[in-house]
This record gives C-alpha cells, structure tokens and sequence, in this order.
C-alpha cells in the first residue's frame, strides 16, 4: 500500500461500477450532493450507494459487461 497526496474521481451518469459483495455491475442514474452532512450518494440499477462503497472495475471487465 501506498499514500497519496491526492485522488481525483470522476463519475457521470450512465457510467458502470461494481457494488456489492459479489462485485455485481450497476449502472449510475443519479448522483446526489447533501449540503448539510456533505455526503454524496450515488442512485444505481442495484439501488442507492453511498460514494466510495463500490468499485470501479477494469477496463477489460467494462467491455464484457
């Protein structure tokens, strides 16, 4: 493992992520900026996620998805 000084992550709509246990594909359809508690949640085909509880998977694994 490594530090880092900074992480940038982009994600957009209609973009693919794994979520679960079993690191199924969900497809992103809205994300969402809380004000109050600044947390980002993500709504996806599996339901809402909160940002950084998915991974992103390969970009070989995109093309067989």
């Amino acid at each position: 493992m490594s530090n880092l000084t900074r992480l940038t992550i982009d994600l957009e709509i209609g973009q693919t992520i794994l979520v679960g246990k079993q690191r199924q594909p969900a497809v992103i359809t809205k994300i969402e900026y809380h004000e109050r508690s600044g947390e980002i949640k993500l709504r996806t085909t599996k339901g809402t996620r909160r940002a950084l509880t998915f991974a992103i998977p390969a970009v070989e694994d995109i093309n067989t998805v």
